[in-house]
């Protein structure tokens, strides 16, 4: 919540210059999104006491270009002034370790959501996107980047894995139930390089969001040949 209250903040002031009243910020935000809020939600949001739901937040991270590794995102808004303090350390607790866990996946690892906006990346897939970005020359491939506008930009050697990869997560937001599982070399100029892509979905209530993970198997590629 206080890691939420501080990034908004920060993203309000790169953009009003300062932080605008809670009237102000509910109207503009109003303009953006399908689901209005009121001037007490824009001000509990300002000073930390809840969470905006999936939809919200989202928009709230393309519009303000806020960078979401360093929030919360709950399927639910939650109240925190009606939270007892002991409920609110477990699920900060719990927070911390799912992100933890998430960082110690050797996989590089993205969740988006149906539309294929990145919500949140581990650790891995941040330092590939910063290390490899041929792909998405001018975007980061991080929270906020549309990963299918991406896919469908790329060209060259790479275009058809693109293309496989965007129509799997297309297919995938219409059929929650799928899952997607495929290999595809991606070669750099002084070694040969295999990865499988895992695509899955989760879904609470009306909320969906799409799974994507890449595991280089280049040394089980090599050894299988041999």
């Amino acid at each position: 919540m206080e890691r939420f209250s501080i990034t908004l903040r920060s993203g309000l002031v790169n953009k009003f210059g300062r932080i605008p009243t809670a009237q102000k910020f509910s109207d503009d935000f109003n303009l953006r999104s399908v689901k209005p809020i009121t001037r007490e939600t824009a001000r509990k949001w300002i000073n930390g006491l809840v969470m905006p739901e999936s939809e919200r937040f989202l928009v709230l991270i393309q519009w303000l270009n806020l960078n979401s590794d360093y929030m919360y995102l709950p399927s639910a808004e939650v109240d925190v002034e009606n939270y007892p303090p002991s409920k609110i350390q477990r699920l900060r607790k719990i927070e911390v370790f799912a992100r933890n866990a998430l960082n110690f996946a050797s996989p590089r690892i993205a969740i988006m959501d149906k539309d294929g906006t990145i919500i949140l990346v581990n650790e891995a897939w941040r330092a590939a996107a910063n290390l490899n970005p041929p792909l998405h020359k001018t975007t980061a491939l991080c929270e906020g980047a549309n990963y299918l506008e991406i896919l469908d930009k790329v060209k060259g050697l790479e275009k058809e894995n693109a293309k496989e990869t965007a129509s799997a997560i297309r297919d995938l937001a219409k059929n929650p139930g799928k899952k997607f599982v495929f290999k595809y070399p991606c070669h750099a100029p002084s070694k040969k390089h295999w990865f499988i892509a895992e695509l899955s979905s989760f879904h609470e209530k009306e909320n969906q969001c799409l799974t994507i993970s890449h595991q280089e198997i280049s040394e089980r590629q090599f050894l299988a040949k041999i």
